[in-house]
């Protein structure tokens, strides 16, 4: 009665209404956080995520430096590497058969590298010094496994991503039927004095697709596009931080995996592996301090979880680059049978000679070239005192 006379002869309908309309709004606000797709599913499901990925990091992340760092893992967020974008690298070189005469008692096969223009950039912020290496080989049916017959190299240029060569190389006594089944492997390098030399372009030449090669002896000049080399020796994880108030950048070097070492190092009871890092001068590419890790023996998955610190001062960060190489440490019989080392004038002579060989190398800076190397550094400076830990890719 007293809602009718309140709201009318409509009071008790009005209730009614309401109630379901209210009952109807609850309904649909669990709807949406049980619906996937939804606003309040969505804000549940990033909510839970991000717990869990701070207690699994804090558990058993081997990137964890103390308990005033928090650590974050963006190796499905960063953006990838773009696809390999076709650099119009050309090569000139030139070929000329000169066949058996009075003069010439045998064929001989010439082979000229005039130059190359347009070699992709180095890895990091600084200049290239190419230099060409060619391959003679013996091309099979399946062309999996060519014989190399011969091998040569041009001189490296500093300082040119398009380097004149104008060196000839003679491959005497070659019979034409012979000149039919090579064809020429031409790759250009670049010269790295603190890692593993880069692969940067190939080219593969079939001579029997050279026209009149063997029937005209005058000098062939060819101009050919080459492919960027797409080699890789494997992955490196790498959680990096940066504190302000110390001005300390910690690199923690976590593991590898795929690597690939061989032909590199002949066996896997030969390859030791450890992590060096350069830290370089972002505009001139010289080097300003060096650390590296404990080596392992005969691993093929190491796992290092090692941290390295430099001190920089965040001005720095936007110049100073870094290079992490991956190398095997050559180990020679350095102890006998009881465990001592060798006093023989051989052994300690060929101990001296041993070289370490690096696998493969990735710069990280503002410098760097790849994308995934960039977004990684770009993550370090906008999330300070935080580990920002990716995988990356050995070149």
């Amino acid at each position: 009665m007293v809602d009718a006379e309140f709201l009318g002869p409509w009071g008790r309908f009005v209730l009614i209404g309401a109630g379901a309309a209210a009952v109807l709004v609850f309904l649909l606000i669990i709807a949406c956080f049980l619906t996937p797709g939804c606003i309040g599913y969505e804000c549940v499901r990033k909510r839970r995520s991000i717990c869990e990925n701070v207690e699994s990091q804090g558990r058993d992340s081997p990137n964890s430096i103390n308990g005033t760092f928090e650590s974050i893992e963006t190796a499905s967020t960063l953006p990838k590497d773009d696809p390999l974008k076709d650099f119009p690298t050309e090569l000139t070189m030139s070929l000329q058969y000169l066949p058996a005469s009075a003069e010439n008692v045998t064929g001989k096969l010439v082979i000229g590298i005039e130059a190359v223009s347009n070699l992709p950039q180095k890895q990091y912020n600084c200049t290239l010094e190419p230099y060409v290496a060619v391959n003679i080989v013996k091309q099979s049916w399946s062309n999996r496994n060519p014989e190399k017959l011969h091998s040569f190299r041009t001189r490296g240029v500093r300082h040119t991503a398009s380097p004149i060569y104008r060196e000839t190389f003679v491959v005497a006594d070659v019979k034409p039927q012979e000149v039919k089944e090579w064809a020429v492997d031409v790759t250009a390098y670049d010269h790295d004095r603190y890692a593993n030399h880069t692969e940067l372009c190939t080219l593969r030449v079939p001579l029997k697709e050279v026209k009149k090669l063997l029937t005209s002896p005058e000098i062939h000049l060819l101009n050919y596009k080459m492919k960027r080399s797409s080699k890789e020796f494997g992955n490196i994880l790498l959680g990096i931080s940066y504190l302000p108030t110390a001005q300390r950048l910690t690199i923690n070097v976590a593991r590898l995996a795929n690597v690939k070492f061989a032909p590199t190092v002949p066996t896997l009871n030969d390859f030791n592996p450890y992590v060096r890092i350069l830290m370089l001068n972002g505009k001139t590419g010289r080097k300003m301090k060096k650390k590296k890790t404990k080596f392992l023996r005969a691993a093929a998955q190491p796992e290092f979880n090692e941290t390295l610190t430099f001190d920089l001062t965040f001005a720095q960060l936007e110049t100073i680059q870094f290079l992490v190489a991956v190398w095997s440490k050559n180990i020679i019989a350095e102890e006998n049978s009881s465990g001592q080392h060798s006093d023989s004038e051989e052994s300690i002579n060929s101990y001296k000679k041993s070289k370490d060989v690096c696998i493969g190398k990735v710069a990280i800076g503002k410098g760097a070239r790849g994308a995934t190397e960039k977004a990684h550094w770009f993550a370090v400076l906008q999330n300070p005192r935080k580990i920002v830990t990716v995988w990356h890719t050995l070149k």
